[in-house]
């Protein structure tokens, strides 16, 4: 398991902030929601993944 700078994650928290609109542009999940699917992030995680609250659900 590769380790995540600290630096990468607190720049990716500061990009996408709890609570700012983003869409989607890619995912590599087979069950990832469609392109172009609208979000609020909700959080960003110590490996610096960006958690979403899909507005169709998913």
């Amino acid at each position: 398991m590769t380790k995540i700078n600290k630096q990468i994650v607190e720049r990716l928290r500061k990009q996408y902030p709890n609570g700012c609109r983003i869409s989607l542009v890619k995912m590599d999940d087979i069950q990832a929601p469609p392109i172009g699917t609208l979000g609020i992030v909700i959080g960003v995680d110590d490996i610096g993944s960006i958690m979403v609250a899909w507005d169709n659900g998913s």
